[in-house]
């Protein structure tokens, strides 16, 4: 761990010097604002399974950035061209999430030895598959059995989170429930086709 892809790295810590330039250039004095990385770029830090180009995440401190300009152009290995942007629409309020995924978000290693205004943290793996449970597409349930094929989560910690979430989740818990259900049925499924691995840490 990182097993993120090289030069979707690059492409983000690109943008990571962008909304540094900003802090600076507004003035800003204060400790580095934490950047929570949550989606398709932190389950690529995980696992290194999928390209993605939107960038969801959360600030600790409220920044004020055009979200226009947060387009970064980049190669990938095979040469095609693509981008990452930042998706100014996301909204860690509206995702299934526990009150201290903040507090357990892991350091993206590597990419903070800068002397940047913007730290950046990653989801922890737990947090990060409880967060695709609320909007559950067929990409979330992929990126969570991709989450559990590492080792990283498990069906029983999974549930135990997910469930303490829904104890402050806004939003149609049934429909929520069913999908931990679902998931947790899914993972256990896999966890049955898979030899015992040693735990990454994530248990809670």
């Amino acid at each position: 761990m990182p097993h993120a892809y090289p030069e979707l790295t690059g492409a983000l810590a690109q943008m990571l010097d962008k909304i540094d330039t900003y802090l600076r250039d507004s003035g800003y004095e204060g400790p580095p604002v934490r950047m929570y990385l949550a989606g398709g770029l932190a389950v690529n830090y995980y696992c290194g399974s999928r390209y993605t180009e939107d960038v969801d995440a959360s600030f600790s401190r409220r920044v004020v950035v055009r979200s226009e300009d947060l387009v970064i152009d980049y190669l990938r290995r095979d040469g095609t061209p693509s981008i990452i942007y930042f998706d100014a629409n996301y909204n860690s309020t509206l995702s299934l999430l526990h009150e201290d995924f903040e507090d357990d978000a892991l350091e993206w290693e590597g990419m903070n030895d800068t002397g940047r205004l913007v730290q950046l943290l990653v989801l922890s793996p737990l947090d990060l598959a409880v967060s695709k449970i609320s909007r559950f597409t067929d990409q979330d349930q992929d990126d969570i059995l991709d989450l559990a094929r590492a080792g990283l989560i498990t069906a029983e910690a999974v549930r135990m989170r997910a469930l303490d979430a829904l104890s402050y989740y806004v939003g149609n818990i049934r429909w929520v429930r069913g999908s931990i259900d679902v998931i947790c049925n899914r993972i256990k499924a896999l966890e049955a086709t898979q030899p015992p691995r040693p735990s990454k840490g994530c248990e809670p």
